[in-house]
């Protein structure tokens, strides 16, 4: 009997509450490029995920990721949408050990999660970092984007990516594809390189030094040479515009008015029907009358 029992709360458990089971497999993902970025846009390391959930994942589809203890929180959780534009996400913290989980639920298959990592290891020139994925989700397709930081030296990957390339921005990048990355696989990156100085690789935009402007200077007008260009190009173009945004708005609010008012009046025409009057005597009939009620001459249908 107790084995019976027991069958049968094994059953409830699995079979009952797939929630509970289930739920931490249910969720994969097809694609996710681990972008590392030290020393870009702040002192530390930005670390961003680019995420695409598996064609099989049901939606809206709950996730946690952990980030380092140190991080304490992401810098942002977002969606992208249909156009490509970046819509952020709530999420909650749990803290777990050297770890803190960050629970989100997302509508869309791509996500992008970003945070910067702090904890970078430098002795005098000598910088360090190791970066390491847990191994909470199953994988498809892994792809590796490292940055190398502007102005630093020696630069090594391990385990090594390769030569990098030199994108647009004038920055090195490393790439490599891993493949597929079972659920519960943990693997690190180690970056080393020589560094002077905290400058960051972001760009900064720069303002050259405008030549002063005097009356000898090519192409100097006085305001009073130029005013009268100024008013008349402006007038015309009022003029202009305010003739087409007349022809425009008078158009659509015309046909616009028409079809609302032509759609009323059928609708006033079937609800209201038209009166009847005896072309014998003249009185007015009651709706559903055949013979006149005065003198019982029979009502004519128009």
């Amino acid at each position: 009997m107790k084995r019976f029992v027991s069958l049968v709360l094994l059953f409830i458990f699995l079979f009952g509450f797939p929630g509970t089971v289930q739920g931490q497999n249910e969720t994969e993902f097809s694609k996710v490029i681990i972008n590392i970025w030290p020393e870009y846009d702040r002192p530390g390391v930005l670390v961003f995920y680019q995420i695409t959930l598996a064609p099989q994942t049901s939606l809206p589809a709950t996730m946690t990721i952990r980030i380092p203890r140190a991080v304490k929180e992401p810098y942002n959780v977002a969606m992208k949408d249909i156009d490509g534009r970046l819509d952020n996400l709530r999420y909650t913290t749990t803290l777990d050990g050297e770890w803190v989980k960050i629970a989100f639920t997302t509508p869309v298959p791509e996500v992008q999660f970003e945070y910067y990592d702090p904890v970078i290891l430098v002795n005098g020139d000598s910088h360090r970092y190791r970066f390491l994925w847990p191994g909470d989700y199953s994988i498809k397709s892994l792809v590796l984007n490292i940055q190398q930081p502007l102005e630093s030296q020696n630069f090594s990957i391990e385990p090594a990516m390769g030569t990098g390339q030199i994108n647009q921005d004038g920055l090195t990048y490393y790439e490599s594809v891993v493949g597929e990355v079972k659920s519960g696989v943990e693997f690190h990156i180690t970056l080393e390189y020589d560094k002077t100085g905290t400058s960051l690789s972001a760009p900064s935009q720069s303002v050259a030094a405008v030549e002063t402007i005097t009356t000898s200077t090519a192409g100097w007008q006085t305001l009073y040479e130029v005013l009268p260009y100024v008013l008349s190009g402006l007038g015309l173009f009022l003029i202009l515009a305010g003739g087409y945004w007349y022809w425009r708005s008078g158009k659509a609010i015309t046909t616009a008015f028409r079809k609302r008012y032509s759609m009323m009046r059928s609708r006033e025409a079937d609800a209201e029907p038209s009166e009847v009057f005896c072309h014998s005597c003249g009185r007015k009939a009651v709706s559903g009358d055949v013979y006149c009620r005065s003198c019982g001459t029979k009502l004519r249908s128009e």
